[in-house]
């Protein structure tokens, strides 16, 4: 009469519709973290069935697994947001279509695109020009230079030279009016 525990439960997923799982037992059952299933359970809860105890927890019964497996099928597979799931439910349960797109606003986004493209390539050769004219006025600029300091290096020279020379001639004169005296 006395039976074990492993003899009164063979197999846990065919008793589901008989047990009461808490989230984290459901969240095994639908293969997704416990913090998933919570998040769902707050964004969905008026779409998913779930039997709440005395102690006010959620629990999850069979028809609330197969919403849950629903719910992870329009998640995963079909890439839809809660908001799109809940739209889903909302509306009875018919697919979201994907709304065709017009191809002449993209031909339109195309056409300024390559607009854009061929002003972008134009400023990029006048910048190209811009930076080649500066380059040529600094090297202008420094060639200038360097002749303005080679002219002036010339200029002191020759001054220095003529006082030399000036010098020499007074020395020179010097001893012609010293002799006279």
């Amino acid at each position: 009469m006395t039976q074990t525990k492993e003899q009164t439960v063979e197999n846990p997923a065919e008793h589901v519709e008989e047990m009461r799982l808490t989230v984290k037992e459901a969240a095994k059952q639908v293969n997704e973290s416990p913090g998933v299933v919570r998040n769902w359970l707050r964004e969905l809860k008026a779409y998913i069935p779930t039997v709440q105890g005395d102690n006010g927890y959620n629990y999850f019964d069979e028809p609330a697994l197969k919403r849950l497996l629903l719910i992870r099928k329009l998640s995963r597979e079909q890439n839809y947001s809660i908001k799109q799931i809940e739209y889903y439910f909302a509306t009875g349960e018919t697919q979201i279509k994907p709304e065709l797109v017009n191809e002449e606003p993209a031909s339109g986004i195309r056409k300024d695109l390559a607009v854009i493209m061929e002003r972008m390539e134009r400023q990029e050769q006048f910048n190209q020009a811009l930076v080649n004219k500066l380059d040529e006025q600094q090297q202008y600029i420094k060639d200038s230079l360097n002749r303005r300091d080679q002219l002036l290096l010339e200029s002191l020279k020759n001054t220095q030279e003529a006082k030399k020379a000036e010098i020499k001639k007074k020395r020179f004169f010097k001893w012609f009016s010293k002799e006279n005296e």
